[in-house]
């Protein structure tokens, strides 16, 4: 079966993507054997680089270099981090009374029209101390903003440093340009399959299920018309994940046992839409069809996942024979 742009229908939905690289810092306690510092770099929710402490560099997980063109990690070290969380706490390198945190967050989120054209919406840089927000950075004035009584005082210090703030000011108002290259180089189209089976309470009636499957990012609609008409889904299962940091998605819904008219499912991915049709092989027995796509329930990842045996690649083959008589 295959995947062709579907032309005839208008989606007005809008894509959300973030990018950001989140910092944990701890002070260290009498008898604290654990890491003080941990940082990653995340899109939406893949990992796509890590802060190594062994080597005390970024190490990053996707080597494209068209990912990392415009992209870099936040040129704040290490060890500004943990003298920072000391300065607060009061804290030394070696010795503190209590364990305390510093948490940072940095980065923005975008909108992507269908059009593929991308509009900042948030930009951030923000702190927390304790579990509590402490300061985060305005890049309209290049101040700071105090989000706790405790923060005056780092307010007034960081308000002064022009060159640091100029250069925070450019790398969250670049941030939508990161995404944009982000989002071409690590998008995972969607593979459709669509399969049908008995309803449970009414022979007359059979389920009829698209699967959308190894889609990154998450973000997707899905629909089964007949006719050019949408129709109600009888379940969802709504976005869920695979082992692979990919997704997938299945929706169902009911029709008539001796119904002769084709079905599609139309996808929205990453502003292109797919489409696949059901109903070609209708003569084929309906149990070998069943056959055409096995959901096992993994409970070590807590997903759905699809496998392929070889009696549906006999299927398979079934369907290209008759479908060149």
């Amino acid at each position: 079966m295959s995947l062709t742009p579907l032309l005839s229908c208008i989606y007005l939905s809008l894509e959300r993507h973030r990018l950001q690289f989140v910092y944990t810092v701890l002070t260290k306690p009498d008898g604290f054997s654990g890491p003080v510092f941990s940082a990653v770099g995340l899109y939406d929710d893949r990992r796509i680089s890590h802060y190594s402490n062994e080597e005390q560099t970024w190490k990053r997980d996707h080597s494209d270099a068209e990912i990392w063109r415009y992209t870099e990690e936040p040129r704040d070290s290490r060890d500004w981090f943990i003298n920072l969380v000391n300065t607060l706490t009061n804290c030394t390198s070696s010795r503190c009374d209590g364990l305390h945190t510093l948490q940072r967050r940095i980065g923005c989120e975008v909108e992507k029209h269908p059009d593929g054209s991308v509009m900042n919406v948030d930009a951030f840089d923000e702190y927390g101390h304790d579990g509590e927000d402490f300061i985060a950075f305005d890049t309209g004035t290049m101040q700071w903003k105090d989000k706790s009584p405790k923060a005056k005082e780092t307010k007034m210090k960081w308000d002064t440093e022009r060159n640091r703030n100029q250069y925070l000011q450019s790398y969250l108002n670049n941030c939508m340009d990161r995404i944009s290259t982000f989002n071409v180089s690590i998008s995972s189209p969607p593979a459709l399959y669509m399969f049908r089976s008995a309803a449970p309470h009414d022979q007359s009636k059979l389920i009829l299920t698209c699967l959308a499957t190894g889609f990154y990012p998450k973000h997707i609609e899905m629909n089964v018309t007949q006719n050019n008409i949408t129709l109600q889904p009888f379940s969802s299962t709504g976005v869920r994940p695979n082992n692979n940091q990919t997704f997938q998605m299945r929706t169902s819904v009911e029709i008539n046992r001796d119904e002769k008219q084709s079905y599609e499912c139309h996808i929205l991915h990453s502003s292109q839409i797919f489409t696949i049709l059901w109903g070609k092989y209708d003569h084929i027995n309906n149990q070998k069809l069943i056959l055409c796509a096995k959901l096992l329930y993994s409970s070590s990842y807590s997903s759905w996942q699809l496998t392929i045996s070889q009696d549906i690649i006999e299927i398979w083959n079934l369907e290209v024979t008759i479908g060149q008589q």
